[in-house]
């Protein structure tokens, strides 16, 4: 099992693709950078962990008919460590900043935001079980 440690609040800490395919994606980027993608552990779904020197640094996902019927095209996320989601989500919007999907629980993850910052880029924020 890859090796990660829980990021200090403000550390960005998972890189996640979004896809509409998941084998496609995977097959190229292993071939492309040489990454390890397998199965995650973590959770049942199908989600492919991204070990680069046997830590584990990011995931894959596959867009399907769950995400709705105007689904995003593919996408790269960025996670950043947060030690209260909530209030980190309260934050954003003080700032000027929106939500793309509130604080959400991932189990056997732990907390989720998906935000905007003001110019429109997106981003998440991620409270592992043990910050905080």
């Amino acid at each position: 099992m890859a090796d990660f440690k829980i990021p200090k609040h403000g550390d960005i800490c998972w890189r996640e693709l979004a896809t509409k395919d998941l084998a496609a994606a995977s097959e190229f980027y292993s071939q492309l950078f040489g990454w390890n993608i397998e199965q995650s552990k973590v959770t049942p779904m199908a989600y492919k962990e991204i070990h680069i020197k046997d830590k584990a640094c990011g995931g894959m996902m596959e867009i399907d008919e769950k995400w709705g019927p105007n689904p995003p095209p593919s996408n790269w996320t960025t996670y950043i460590a947060v030690d209260d989601a909530d209030s980190a989500a309260e934050r954003v919007v003080a700032n000027g900043g929106s939500l793309r999907m509130p604080p959400f629980d991932a189990p056997g993850v732990g907390r989720m935001v998906l935000a905007i910052d003001p110019s429109g880029a997106s981003f998440a924020m991620i409270q592992f079980p043990s910050a905080g």
